[in-house]
């Protein structure tokens, strides 16, 4: 389900269905966040800069130069209503700049902020 707000900005909610099963199970909302990231694998480690451009409670879309791949694991941070958010993403899509993951057992209270940030936004 989808509504747009006074902003005409689009708000996804759980209930998008594939074939019968349902897809979303996080409400995700359109962002411009400035953020960065480390990726660390056996031979490097390194750090760089990305936008947000969707969040939800379950994990992120951003824009990043560096080439990351599906099943890559990188640490996001990135500040979201004066919280300094920092959670581990796990890539589960890529199209070019446009990268997508989910959360690897997210801080409960960072879930909170999120959440919160993300009902303000629906809502007032």
């Amino acid at each position: 389900m989808e509504i747009v707000n006074n902003d005409k900005k689009r708000f996804s909610f759980s209930g998008e269905f594939s074939k019968g099963n349902q897809r979303r199970k996080h409400a995700r909302i359109p962002v411009e966040i400035n953020a960065s990231f480390t990726y660390i694998d056996a031979n490097n480690q390194f750090t760089d800069k990305c936008l947000i451009t969707s969040l939800s409670t379950g994990g992120l879309g951003i824009e990043a130069n560096a080439v990351l791949l599906k099943g890559d694991i990188i640490t996001v941070i990135f500040a979201l209503d004066g919280n300094i958010i920092k959670e581990d993403l796990q890539i589960t899509r890529t199209h070019g700049k446009d990268v997508g993951g989910k959360f690897i057992g997210p801080n409960k209270k960072n879930v909170e902020i999120i959440q919160d940030y993300i009902y303000g936004k629906i809502f007032k």
